[in-house]
């Protein structure tokens, strides 16, 4: 019974550092590959091939984002899968823990009583970061 107690406290803790605080504003103006340099570019390396300073430290390797594309059945860019992984709705749990970032509600403001207005430019900020993404594919 602690033992579930203190996995719930922990559970509600990591949650709630993670929608408590509202994104920057200066985020919301960014362009796709802004974005990318300031929420991925530290792991993914600037050019996306999975190189970034912080790479070395990610248990499971860092993919290389180049080449999402080419590892897609048919070769097609997968865009709504890459969304579902950047804003959180889909994760590969038999690759191990997310060390990804959920960027879905880190970009969230839950402080903001229009919750569709929200929800709208937390995916306008998304769909900027995948359509950049896409733009760097290679065969």
């Amino acid at each position: 019974m602690c033992l579930r107690l203190m996995l719930i406290v922990m559970l509600i803790s990591v949650l709630g550092a993670c929608v408590s605080t509202p994104p920057p504003v200066a985020l919301r103006s960014l362009s796709g590959p802004e974005l990318y340099g300031r929420l991925c570019a530290s792991c993914h390396g600037a050019d996306g091939l999975g190189d970034g300073p912080v790479a070395p430290l990610i248990k499971g390797g860092v993919p290389d984002l180049t080449r999402i594309a080419a590892r897609a059945d048919g070769g097609a860019f997968p865009t709504e899968d890459v969304r579902r992984i950047v804003d959180g709705r889909s994760d590969r749990r038999a690759h191990g823990p997310r060390d990804m970032p959920v960027w879905g509600w880190r970009l969230h403001d839950v402080s903001n009583p229009d919750f569709a207005a929200e929800r709208a430019q937390t995916d306008s900020m998304i769909n900027r970061l995948v359509r950049h993404l896409q733009s760097i594919q290679r065969p």
